[in-house]
């Protein structure tokens, strides 16, 4: 066997290693800058079929060091075995790790017809191909680069795949310099790629500065997020949705108490995640549940609190078959009214509908048992004003603009709510299907995004983490960590009973912001002051993925160039030939003249004969 023709496929998923492990939840972000140093290298030489193959490899490697959560995701809510659900998520991250196949093998077709410098190349073809191609779960080069906030202001220009081309210009770059090294020939190019990193590094301290210091003029709001540590439902647990709903309420009362005692200076609201009411409320319903005289109302919602609150909750119209089930977030007022309601637009597919759903009644009933969702969507986007919130001597509209779960890495969903001119960004999320494996971590990574292309704040509430609060700047600020949700100790004991119990818990001040329960489920309490931006539309706001476009228009010019260029040669080529065809044309068209005269000379005599 000859090992050497495996170098190529080793070198790339040394390339897959470092990019997985430069992600989130791995600390090792600056990797990213050289992290496709080691495929340049596999694939010199190579180029073609061979080429698209060695990036794959790489990329198979990435997605499968970023994506083992998949296997896990199946078992446990798909009810497959292992042996079963791991095929999937290799098929799936094999489907992934196409992205580095197509940049192999474009990046070689530039190399090879083309004097365009790698560090330009590499950059272009990564944006044309991170916006062309197709993902369930987006990922993005950028991804290693979110929790540093000096890396990624240009998303306010270009969004998350304009931080992924700065990354691999430096990869570029320094693959240039090692071929500058060996051949000892230097070029002027190679002085534009540092220059443009060491720019936007130093404009993005910049704009961090002056982010910073619009904030502290603004207004501020005291939001209080609620982040219970309980996962999803177990399947035949009577009592659970009883006790996840008394766990919220405890931890808002106690949200009320802190401010009585003055750990809590302000308090305007109350954040519950996605999911967090477990009943359903009919989508006609205009306040809380009351209750009867003489009786207790599980349903009730706003038990021992007041403040303001923002949740999730599924809304429900109809009955029977013509019942429709849509993800929703309520904005509900200190009396008790539902003031706002915003259903989720983009839903995650299998996780939320089902696609064909209406033309497949014959596995309707495997769906159920399998606990998979088939819900509505919704069709408009606007934002949840909370009205009379004090601020000094005066009171305000804050205007909320509502992200559930899987919105909030989707660019296209946050330039829509950005026109409507929100204050604060709010995203509730669901993360209790992934457990303490990288999702969580990834997820919030891509969340952060938005709040540097909109240069708004955002609140972002999950039900077993990552809950934070997010800067317009992109800082990372009071935050508590996801985990698995721990299974209930007691699970038989009734909604009465575990009360008691939970009255008797009481609440540890971990950090500035930062409460734990002390018992099961050991929720968490975060809060922070907020600032109320003012609307400024930002230049991605308003072209939206100009860079993108601009990037893949540009590869897909020089493409058809060569192309049309190629063909005008082999076009050429033919007509050199054509010359000497016509000259045997005219020397058979003066032998026809002659055989025409001739005949007609002769027809002449015989007329006179």
């Amino acid at each position: 066997m000859n090992y050497r023709k495996l170098v190529p496929y080793v070198l790339s998923a040394l390339s897959g290693a470092i990019w997985f492990l430069a992600c989130p939840p791995y600390p090792f972000w600056w990797a990213g800058w050289f992290a496709m140093v080691p495929m340049f290298f596999a694939l010199r030489g190579r180029k073609g079929k061979e080429a698209f193959f060695i990036g794959l490899a790489g990329g198979f490697v990435a997605m499968m060091g970023g994506f083992p959560w998949i296997t896990d995701l199946i078992v446990k809510f798909g009810s497959l075995p292992w042996i079963v659900a791991f095929p999937i998520c290799a098929l799936y991250n094999l489907y992934q790790g196409i992205i580095f196949g197509l940049f192999a093998l474009l990046f070689t077709w530039f190399r090879d017809n083309t004097r365009i410098p790698v560090w330009l190349s590499s950059a272009l073809v990564a944006a044309s191909v991170e916006y062309v191609f197709p993902l369930i779960f987006p990922w993005y080069f950028a991804i290693t680069q979110a929790y540093v906030p000096h890396s990624i202001q240009i998303a306010e220009f270009t969004g998350p795949i304009g931080v992924s081309s700065l990354i691999l210009m430096s990869s570029g770059l320094i693959f240039n310099l090692y071929v500058l090294f060996r051949t000892r020939k230097f070029e002027y190019h190679i002085v534009l790629p540092l220059v443009i990193i060491l720019a936007v590094l130093g404009w993005s301290h910049w704009r961090i500065s002056d982010i910073e210091k619009l904030e502290k003029k603004s207004p501020v709001i005291g939001v209080a997020m609620i982040q219970p540590m309980m996962g999803i439902h177990p399947p035949g647990e009577r009592y659970f949705a009883q006790k996840q709903l008394l766990v919220h309420q405890k931890l808002s009362s106690e949200t009320e108490n802190l401010q009585k005692k003055g750990e809590i200076d302000k308090l305007d609201l109350i954040v519950w995640s996605e999911s967090s009411y477990p009943y359903h409320i009919s989508r006609d319903a205009t306040g809380d549940f009351s209750d009867p005289p003489g009786r207790y109302d599980m349903r009730k919602i706003r038990r021992g609190f007041t403040t303001p609150i923002f949740m999730g909750v599924a809304t429900t119209s109809g009955k029977g078959d013509d019942k429709k089930v849509y993800n929703s977030a309520i904005l509900m007022d200190r009396e008790g009214k539902i003031t706002h309601r915003y259903d989720k637009n983009w839903l995650l597919m299998f996780g939320e509908y089902i696609p064909f759903y209406d033309y497949m009644p014959f596995l309707h009933d495997f769906f159920k048992a399998h606990r998979m969702s088939n819900m509505s969507r919704g069709t408009s986007v606007e934002n949840l004003v909370l009205g009379n919130v004090k601020t000094g001597n005066s009171e305000i509209s804050v205007k909320l603009g509502p992200m559930i779960c899987y919105e909030d890495i989707l660019p296209e969903y946050s330039n829509r709510l950005k026109k409507h001119k929100p204050n604060i960004l709010v995203n509730i999320t669901n993360d209790a299907w992934f457990g303490a494996t990288q999702e969580p971590f990834q997820h919030f990574a891509l969340a952060i995004f938005r709040t540097v292309e909109t240069r708004l704040p955002m609140i972002r509430n999950v039900n077993i983490g990552i809950s934070a609060f997010v800067s317009a700047a992109g800082k990372v600020g009071v935050h508590v960590p996801s985990g698995d949700p721990i299974s209930d100790p007691q699970p038989r004991v009734g909604g009465g009973k575990f009360l008691k119990e939970l009255n008797t818990f009481k609440l540890e001040n971990q950090r500035k912001g930062v409460w734990k329960l002390t018992g099961w489920p050991s929720g968490y309490i975060v809060y922070d002051k907020v600032p109320v931006m003012e609307h400024r539309s930002t230049f991605f706001t308003t072209f939206g993925n100009l860079f993108s476009v601009l990037s893949l228009l540009f590869v897909s010019g020089v493409i058809l160039k060569k192309k049309r260029d190629s063909i005008l040669k082999l076009f050429r080529k033919k007509s050199e030939k054509s010359p000497e065809i016509s000259v045997n044309t005219s020397e058979i068209n003066k032998d026809s003249i002659k055989t025409t005269n001739s005949s007609q000379k002769r027809k002449r005599k015989k007329s006179r004969k």
